[in-house]
């Protein structure tokens, strides 16, 4: 495998100054806590901030820092204070971290901050380049940076780049209120693959890439730009041997002696979560204070333990929310709390990782119910920890981690009696049940670490990297002289050709693109040669097929799978019923080509096109992205999916694909198949076909094809010379 570098906003080992020099510690954090096993493991290198402004250092200290973090792989990006206030504490947590967590963001000029993240994220990308070579792999983390991958692939075309959001993604509204959501999107589809926590994040993002940009979307891949990218979830584990070893270490058992002592006989329940206003830290406080105002039988008995890491502590919103919390502690103890009981044991700080640990295993309860999160990853430690597997786990709904630790009491975070239930239901649960609850969802996580996680996501990576490659060769010289040999030396062949773009060029009007006697001649010719088959696969209606080609002796196949009809014999359907939906969906289309100068609606037995092609490129591209939106919205649901194609957008059948009927009309005996397509249908048809076959794309663009010829014209001259 290439060298592999891993580029993220922080590295994991902060610097800070002290009284005595420069102190190195490890960062704190779910992606450098998550990430630095695995990364540490292989030796990979790591790019980021190093957690401490390049105003505060001499050139010394920055030399120092360098040779220091470069003896654990790691390479730091310097910024400066105002970088730093504007990229990260403005742009990126002001303002992407509380959209992306469906918090309200105040309306502002936020154009100074956005050049920021930009110059920022080319900063990122300037060490990128020059701690990296051609061929490289490079993974990109998180929010902070997702214009690096745009930038990144316009230096290094044909590396490969993933990007990986450890955060939610908002629905395609959310997200595209942000003035600059077009951009972040461009900036994304630079990468080869892009991976979210949960399979919801991954149909947010498509969504808003089908609605905002010209990107055709199959599927979990982009087409866009000439460029394919896969998009994939990938749930984030958490290095679970590291937890289970840590149980029976000396230090460990020694501080939850401590902390039984500490607690005695009450039952524990543990809430750990940065300080931050996405993670219901208040509402978490207010359904503790509802359980002890409606169960006065459990005073005394139970102990809310609120370890709140500090985080952002710069941007008001967080200053707000710790005066609000630490009044509410204060509140609760002072109601409830008597001289040998205090309901809340409120910590304000970090703990390392041995005390952690040893309190995630005296723990009876976790209660980590966040407004929303990217998964979560406290709860996994939580469980890890958990040696005698007599521990509850009460998790948010709203929470990424929920899709998978579904034996977890599941609450809305917002609906306080739901919380205040599960805490009772969590201090009450018999053993037996709690300890199988527990001992499902830690056999889920030893088969689900982050090794295993960053293992699928690399091995994704690569793969998707192959499938991008500019490996689609100019069909000329020897590799033409093969092709033509092993034509002629094979006894069954089959001929895949599609029609617009590589029998014929594009028309302005289709019925323009009628076939002319040449070409009728030559698919005669060829079709008349026992040896052949001939399959004209295209996404033409039937109608016209049948008026242009229904005379000649070859397989035809209508609006891309939808119908066939196998030499001369009678149509087969497979559509699905169209009159119904096509009533429903007729007037939007015919609405929208109203709106739009030159637009027309072409309707097929089995889907509705809207055609574009005449249309000035204002009116076109305003109303193609108004039309998605509407479109995305109607067919969610449905059996129904639409896509982009040469100047059209056309709804049909998601069970109307060219592979299938590629895949229903192969000859097993076949030992020549050639199949020429031209967009992204044709892509669906290369992928089923045998290794050994000859595929082609005709005109520019990334393509699974192994050749390429430029025109319809060259196909042309190409099939002519079967018959010499």
């Amino acid at each position: 495998m290439s060298d592999i570098i891993i580029v993220s906003n922080r590295l994991p080992i902060s610097v800070k100054k002290t009284p005595t020099g420069l102190e190195f510690s490890p960062s704190i954090g779910g992606l450098a806590t998550g990430l630095s096993s695995y990364a540490t493991q292989r030796g990979h290198k790591w790019i980021g901030w190093p957690g401490i402004a390049s105003e505060d250092l001499s050139k010394k200290e920055k030399q120092h820092i360098i040779d220091e973090l470069e003896k654990s792989n790691c390479y730091p990006v310097f910024l400066t204070r105002k970088q730093l206030n504007d990229f990260y504490n403005v742009f990126s947590n002001s303002i992407l971290w509380p959209l992306f967590h469906n918090l309200p963001v105040e309306p502002a000029n936020y154009t100074e901050y956005w050049r920021s993240y930009e110059t920022v994220n080319l900063l990122f990308k300037d060490v990128v380049i020059a701690l990296s070579k051609p061929g490289s792999t490079i993974w990109v983390h998180d929010y902070q940076l997702m214009l690096l991958p745009g930038m990144l692939r316009q230096q290094r075309p044909y590396d490969a780049i993933g990007f990986f959001l450890h955060i939610p993604f908002p629905d395609a509204q959310t997200f595209l209120s942000l003035r600059y959501g077009k951009k972040l999107l461009d900036g994304l589809l630079g990468a080869s693959l892009i991976g979210f926590h949960t399979k919801s994040y991954v149909r947010h993002f498509l969504d808003a890439c089908q609605t905002a940009t010209s990107a055709i979307i199959s599927g979990s891949s982009v087409s866009y730009l000439n460029h394919l990218i896969q998009v994939a979830d990938f749930p984030m584990g958490i290095d679970y041997e590291k937890y289970t070893i840590a149980q029976n270490t000396k230090t460990v058992r020694l501080e939850a002696k401590i902390l039984r002592q500490k607690y005695g006989r009450k039952k524990v329940i543990l809430t750990v979560d940065r300080l931050d206003p996405t993670k219901g830290l208040l509402e978490r406080l207010e359904a503790y204070k509802q359980l002890l105002e409606t169960q006065p039988k459990l005073h005394r008995k139970v102990v809310l333990v609120m370890l709140a890491v500090p985080s952002r502590t710069d941007i008001a919103a967080y200053q707000d929310l710790r005066s609000k919390l630490e009044s509410l502690v204060k509140e609760i103890n002072t109601k409830y709390g008597t001289l040998i009981w205090k309901p809340v044991d409120y910590i304000y700080g970090s703990l390392s990782f041995d005390k952690l640990t040893a309190l995630y295993q005296i723990a009876d309860i976790a209660f980590i119910t966040p407004l929303r999160d990217g998964m979560n990853l406290v709860a996994k430690e939580y469980l890890a920890s958990q040696k005698y597997k007599n521990g509850v786990l009460i998790l948010s709904k709203t929470a990424g981690a929920a899709e998978e630790l579904t034996h977890a009491l599941l609450v809305d975070p917002e609906e306080r009696p739901s919380m205040v239930q599960a805490l009772h239901k969590a201090i009450i649960m018999p053993s037996k049940e709690l300890k199988n609850r527990v001992d499902t969802m830690q056999k889920y996580l030893s088969q689900h670490t982050v090794h295993d996680w960053a293992g699928t996501f690399m091995g994704t990576l690569q793969k998707s990297h192959r499938l991008m490659q500019p490996y689609t060769s100019r069909l000329i010289g020897k590799s033409e002289d093969e092709l033509i040999r092993n034509y002629q030396t094979a006894q069954k062949r089959q001929l895949f050709l599609d029609y617009d773009g590589v029998l014929m060029p594009f028309f302005n009007m289709p019925d323009e693109a009628r076939p002319s006697k040449a070409l009728l001649k030559l698919l005669g010719n060829l079709a008349a040669d026992k040896k052949n088959e001939v399959i004209v696969i295209s996404g033409r209606k039937q109608a016209d097929l049948d008026n242009w080609l229904g005379s000649l002796d070859i397989s035809l196949v209508s609006e891309h799978g939808a119908a066939m009809r196998k030499h001369q014999g009678t149509w087969q359907q497979f559509g699905m019923e169209a009159d119904n939906w096509k009533k429903l969906l007729r007037p939007l289309l015919i609405d929208y080509a109203l709106k739009t100068p030159g637009a027309f609606i072409e309707d097929k037995n089995h889907s509705l096109v809207w055609h574009y092609r005449m249309s000035p490129p204002y009116y076109a591209q305003k109303n193609l992205v108004l039309l998605k939106k509407v479109l995305r919205g109607k067919l969610r649901t449905s059996q129904l999916e639409f896509h982009g194609g040469h100047k059209i957008i056309e709804i049909k059948s998601k069970y109307a694909k060219k592979s299938l009927a590629a895949r229903d009309l192969l000859d097993k005996h076949a030992d020549f198949i050639i199949a020429i397509g031209d967009d992204y249908t044709d892509e669906d048809m290369f992928s089923v076909l045998p290794a050994n076959s000859y595929t082609i794309k005709v005109g520019p663009g990334r393509s699974r094809a192994k050749f390429r010829l430029d025109s319809p014209a060259s196909v042309l001259k190409l099939l002519s010379k079967f018959l010499t």
